[in-house]
């Protein structure tokens, strides 16, 4: 952004400063909103190899201590949604296709419009 904008860092610009200059979307909301249009996308595919290695349950036990964040706990997270919930709520395209914006964009405490 800097470079979009001629500004150097020496200049002493804030990010959020060259952000509206730009009128660019905070890098994370990009992020967190196609996670959730891929997470839709994967849940309303008939079959296939990504629907089951998201769906999968391996079976065992996890490793002591902190977990590691999985890519469905992100989307968990980010939704405010049990699982159940999504599934229902994945089936209308259009439906989702708000919540993954207004969760992407709240959560990164952008803007949440279009």
């Amino acid at each position: 952004m800097r470079f979009m904008t001629n500004h150097r860092f020496v200049d002493h610009v804030t990010i959020n400063e060259l952000r509206r200059m730009t009128n660019l979307a905070p890098i994370s909301s990009i992020i967190r909103s196609r996670v959730l249009k891929l997470y839709g996308h994967i849940k309303r595919s008939e079959a296939g190899l990504s629907k089951i290695a998201l769906e999968g349950i391996i079976e065992g036990k996890r490793s002591r201590g902190r977990q590691r964040k999985r890519w469905r706990d992100n989307v968990y997270e980010w939704s405010g949604c049990s699982i159940n919930e999504l599934n229902t709520i994945t089936q209308d395209r259009s439906f989702w296709r708000g919540v993954s914006h207004v969760c992407a964009h709240s959560a990164a405490g952008g803007e949440s419009e279009p």
